[in-house]
């Protein structure tokens, strides 16, 4: 490692090496610099952003705040068996190579079961598939299984276990070889979602009376023999044109039916992932303000790293007299 602060030692590398080396600085320079600006632009949205109702949002790119709320059934924290609405979760290994060691995940998961956001104005749909989401609830503990005993399921975060998790770095001489972490949004939680909404997402208020008389008859037809059975009134074994006609008047009036028990119905709303390239989809069970801070300070880091990357990578390839 002290041949990186050698420019004597740089200077003799093989080319090779050094070109590999100062590529990987300028790359993770600019990684960098382009979390500082993605994480810079996410915040200004949030704090700039109109904030829309339910009711009354227009379609395309919008921002909701509100509560979260059950979509039929609540889930289960894969670690904690916590009731939520959205689960994260991964185990983690501590593990040695050599002289040095690290925490490995072994395993983790995302929920992708869609919830709902709940302004008083009106219910919309939360598909968080391809979301930048933050949750307030957040569990880390450790211990000696794979997977988490029962009797460590709810740790409190008051208890003496919680406090040693937090003062011990490496706790290989408690036997506790494994982390878990669990990231939870529960019923109730204030809820920040930006991404892109739509009032119609099955198309099904907007469907003329053709496209569902087609699909009508498409069902019929599966079972033919119910068709024969109401319409093939002379028993000849088929439909003649006389007889299908009635088929399709029967569709179409069954279809106006559907179509004006659809229009009487509520518009199903629903928010998910911008189709658009460069517009962000974020989800967060914390209040607008607090989101907006998460966002700047992940920046002024990501702009600390690109600094100290930058300032490396200008010392590293300039220490070869290039």
């Amino acid at each position: 490692m002290d041949s990186y602060f050698c420019r004597e030692c740089i200077a003799a590398e093989p080319l090779i090496k050094y070109l590999l080396w100062s590529t990987g600085f300028i790359l993770a320079t600019l990684y960098c610099l382009y979390l500082t600006f993605r994480s810079f632009k996410k915040a200004r949205l949030i704090e700039d952003m109109p904030t829309s109702l339910i009711r009354s949002a227009s379609q395309g790119f919008t921002e909701l705040i509100g509560i979260a709320k059950i979509n039929q059934q609540a889930l289960i924290g894969p670690l904690t068996s916590t009731p939520c609405l959205w689960w994260k979760y991964s185990i983690e290994k501590y593990q040695r190579a050599g002289k040095s060691s690290s925490w490995v995940t072994i395993e983790s998961d995302t929920s992708e079961k869609a919830f709902y956001i709940d302004d008083n104005s009106g219910l919309c749909l939360v598909m968080p598939q391809g979301s930048d989401l933050t949750a307030r609830h957040k569990r880390q503990w450790r211990g000696s299984q794979r997977r988490p005993s029962s009797a460590h399921k709810q740790p409190s975060s008051n208890s003496k276990e919680s406090l040693l998790g937090i003062l011990v770095t490496t706790d290989i001489g408690f036997g506790r070889r494994y982390r878990y972490t669990e990231h939870l949004i529960r019923d109730g939680d204030p809820l920040y979602v930006l991404g892109h909404f739509e009032s119609d997402a099955t198309g099904q208020r907007t469907m003329s009376v053709e496209k569902i008389t087609g699909n009508i008859l498409r069902s019929w037809k599966q079972d033919f023999s119910q068709l024969l059975k109401d319409y093939d009134h002379d028993k000849d074994g088929h439909l003649d044109i006389k007889e299908w006609k009635m088929v399709t008047s029967a569709a179409k009036k069954t279809a106006l039916k559907q179509q004006q028990n659809t229009v009487a119905l509520p518009p199903e709303h629903q928010i998910g992932q911008p189709a658009e390239s460069g517009l962000p989809f974020l989800i967060g069970s914390d209040e607008q303000g607090i989101l907006s801070k998460k966002y700047r300070l992940k920046a002024f880091f990501c702009c600390a790293a690109f600094l100290a990357l930058g300032s490396a990578a200008t010392w590293y390839i300039s220490a070869r007299g290039i």
